[in-house]
């Protein structure tokens, strides 16, 4: 049986440089130094035989520790001390660093990077690799990352997005030999590979697998959709088998759905491999789809060995009318994601992803474009257990052969969830639509296709107003994925591809990028603030502009999208740039700011205004959402006292009341109605008409000061609770402008992180206070066996 041991907790970190272990060694598992067990610790430096001490003895006067460095230039010097902290994976160290001015760092959060090192010790027992294969596996780690295991170096990892693994079977210590001492280095002064904040640690989970000899090996596991109707479909499994021990007779069993095959018997010898496949027919399958995401269970048995898949049955296509799934054509209303969140930067775990896609399934979104990067295993798991479609995307257009390896492994990795309908080959590469760029994407397309059966491959492209695109280029995709289309800085561009390519399938794979700031009605560049009705800052011009400037207020108004959408619907759907707001990329302003305001939620997941509008196009339940709050304080109200009210529904008309008074009853267009009424202290208050006396309404009441802050819990997770602290008045009624720091502790946990959606707080890390943003606050919380009890105050 395989079993897997989480090695998340008890590791030592340092921030900053150390002496730096050797990589080449004179001498087998002898570097010694923090590589090895110190002398403190439980084992030796280097695992010595008789003959082996005698000689270091010899050549050092009897001091067979002065011998190791004689011989082998042992480190018999380095040490713990208390600069190294103990801390808990997954771990982000750039959440904890200061902001600091610097323009180099600018887009990527106004973090410095540096240099870390992490450093553990386990312990394996006696005669565990008599039977097992031992693997050490990484799920991630950003920055240039080199590991040394027990006195030798193990490697090197270079991408922040692919996942690592070692065999240690033979290296490893067992029983009386002693612990093994893990040592890892992690550099972010050598580069970055994107453009926003990409974070810097070991930030996802770190486990060792114990694995039989006789073993299905993982990554080869391959389960597809051959064919699917609602009547019937067909499934081929493909895997391979390698035995790690002496030879033996093997006859592999497939379990699906109640189905045992019993595959032909063969021997396999020592250190080889056998390939096998199974095809099955299931009958009246439950398709998958982000509405019904229906899972099946596969199981593998060889030998003592069960490996288990989860997988979904469906079906994807796509032509020049747009994407089809199971048969179906399917509207794509998707969002561009980032890897951070609040309060842990990079350092998610499964429930604060699962949260983050619970929010966006309630604004109507059916898939997600991981950007511009491999999707990690928690979110392609949570996409296909809560329903939604991903376009999974490769860093670089680059063929260097680390690059395409690192794709093959990945793509083998996640090739079995069931949510993935697409591979991005590249985002916006200037060498793409290029003679360069058609020889590179021949190479990673057709890597793909030899690993993945099922899945269309595009790119998302630059456009230009010209529309020109290279053909060769072109015919190595399925679909050609362009981004704007809908912008009028991009003109025409997507519009001529059409017309001189007709039988071309086209994508919108990003879209919008409007500015806004939660809770913000009117542009504020002293705070690095925009307004939500439309900001009059541009994307590609300096300053406050005028209304028709290009790129004021963002790439596209969200109305813009959509209108180019039902005009062209042959571009799939839409991919909105971005669901959550992100650290780094703080356009349109410099520092202080420190994040995107291209979210239609933000960083923390509180809901901006847009977020209704598109929920209004994209679900059913009635409802209405109404903007803006209705303090003074804050609200652009014009010489005549006048101020906008903006209303969001999916019903048909909606009628605006200020303290009773009707301002009137209006149809609702495009899922949007608009006033312009004279403020008064008091309620605003919309009420929204469907048919069949079917009625919603939504209500902003002026609040007083501060006088509570309250915690309402927003997501409880296997492992997390996330909590919103929200600012109330002596009414109870919520105060939409209080920035008032709070103070927290909790009990029955841990926080793990806080956090408030301000683009421009600079304010020191902490776990025990945060500034509310226009009054709301957001806190993690990693539950124990207590239930969690909260305590605030202000």
């Amino acid at each position: 049986m395989r079993k897997q041991y989480l090695l998340n907790k008890d590791w030592l970190f340092h921030y900053g440089e150390i002496k730096e272990p050797l990589k080449i060694a004179k001498k087998a598992h002898a570097l010694g130094g923090l590589t090895s067990p110190l002398p403190e610790e439980n084992g030796e430096r280097v695992i010595t035989s008789a003959g082996g001490d005698y000689f270091l003895k010899l050549i050092a006067q009897g001091d067979e520790q002065i011998g190791l460095r004689n011989l082998a230039n042992t480190d018999l010097d380095s040490s713990l001390n208390e600069s190294w902290q103990k801390v808990t994976l997954p771990h982000d160290w750039k959440v904890a660093q200061p902001f600091k001015d610097e323009p180099q760092n600018l887009m990527s959060g106004s973090k410095p990077d540096n240099i870390s090192y992490y450093r553990r010790a386990f312990d394996l027992k006696k005669d565990l690799f008599k039977n097992n294969r031992v693997i050490l596996h990484f799920a991630g780690i950003m920055g240039l990352a080199d590991f040394w295991l027990n006195g030798a170096y193990l490697g090197q990892n270079i991408s922040g997005y692919t996942a690592k693994d070692f065999d240690i079977t033979e290296m490893a210590h067992y029983g009386s030999e002693g612990s093994n001492t893990l040592l890892i280095k992690v550099d972010t002064t050598v580069g970055h590979e994107g453009w926003w904040y990409e974070g810097a640690g070991i930030y996802k989970d770190v486990w060792l697998e114990v694995i039989p000899n006789l073993q299905v090996v993982t990554d080869s596991l391959h389960v597809f959709t051959k064919a699917a109707t609602l009547d019937k479909a067909t499934i081929q499994v493909d895997f391979t088998v390698k035995n790690y021990a002496v030879a033996a007779t093997v006859t592999p069993q497939v379990v699906i759905f109640g189905q045992q095959k019993d595959l032909s018997k063969s021997v396999i010898a020592n250190n080889q491999t056998q390939n096998y496949t199974a095809t099955f027919e299931i009958e009246q399958p439950e398709l998958w789809t982000p509405e019904t995401p229906k899972l099946y269970k596969l199981k593998v048995l060889v030998g003592t060995d069960i490996l288990i898949q989860e997988f979904g049955i469906r079906t994807f296509a796509y032509d020049t009318k747009g994407f089809y799934l199971n048969h179906q054509q399917y509207e794509l209303h998707g969002v561009c994601e980032h890897q951070d969140f609040a309060g842990v930067g990079i350092a998610l775990t499964q429930d604060i992803i699962d949260y983050k896609l619970q929010i966006l399934k309630e604004m109507g979104i059916n898939a997600i474009r991981s950007t511009h990067h491999f999707a990690s295993n928690e979110l392609l798991t949570a996409c296909d257990r809560l329903g939604m479609l991903v376009i999974d995307e490769n860093r670089l257009l680059e063929s260097t052969p680390w690059r395409v390896a690192e794709l093959e492994k990945m793509i083998k990795k996640s090739r079995n969830h069931a949510s993935i309908a697409f591979w991005s080959i590249a985002n916006e590469e200037v060498t793409g639509n290029t003679s360069l760029g058609s020889r590179v994407a021949q190479k990673l397309v057709t890597t793909i296709k030899a690993l993945d059966k099922e899945r269309l491959v595009i790119s998302a492209e630059l456009l230009n107003p010209e529309g020109i695109v290279d053909e060769d280029y072109l015919s190595n995709l399925d679909v050609l994925g362009v981004n704007y289309p809908e912008a009028g800085v991009m003109g025409p561009g997507a519009k001529l591809i059409k017309e001189n390519y007709p039988n071309l399938s086209l994508l919108s794979t990003e879209n919008a990028s409007y500015f806004s700031t939660r809770g913000v009605y009117k542009d504020n560049g002293k705070k690095q603030q925009c307004n939500n009705f439309g900001s009059m800052y541009s994307m590609v011009l300096p300053g406050k502009r005028q209304p028709n400037d290009p790129g004021v207020g963002g790439t596209a108004r969200p109305e813009e999208v959509m209108a180019y959408l039902k005009e062209h619907s042959y571009m799939g759907g839409v991919f909105l740039w971005s669901g959550f707001d992100y650290f780094g990329e703080p356009s349109p302003f410099g520092f202080p700011a420190i994040s995107s305001q291209f979210g239609i939620v933000d960083t923390c997941g509180f809901k901006k205004d847009y977020f209704y509008y598109y929920k209004a196009h994209w679900t059913k339940k009635p409802f209405v959402h109404v903007m803006p709050h209705w303090n003074q304080t804050g609200l652009d109200i014009d010489s005549n006292g006048n101020v906008a009210v903006r209303a969001f529904s999916n019903l048909a008309e909606a009628e605006c009341f200020i303290n009773g008074k009707s301002f009137g009853r209006k149809l609702v267009v495009d899922c949007r109605v608009d006033w312009t009424v004279p403020y008064q202290v008091g309620e605003l208050k919309i009420v929204a008409y469907g048919d069949n006396d079917v009625t919603a309404h939504t209500i902003k009441i002026t609040s007083d000061e501060l006088k509570t802050v309250t915690t309402t819990l927003l997501f409880d997770g296997e492992n997390e609770q996330l909590y919103a602290l929200k600012a109330l008045d002596k009414n109870a009624h919520f105060v939409p402008t209080c920035n008032q720091k709070v103070t927290l502790s909790v009990t029955g946990g841990r926080i793990l992180g806080l956090g408030n959606g301000d683009p421009a707080d600079i304010s020191d890390f902490s776990l025990s206070t945060i500034n509310l943003f226009n009054g709301k606050a957001l806190m993690i919380v990693e539950k124990n066996a207590e239930p969690v009890t909260i305590q605030v105050s202000c």
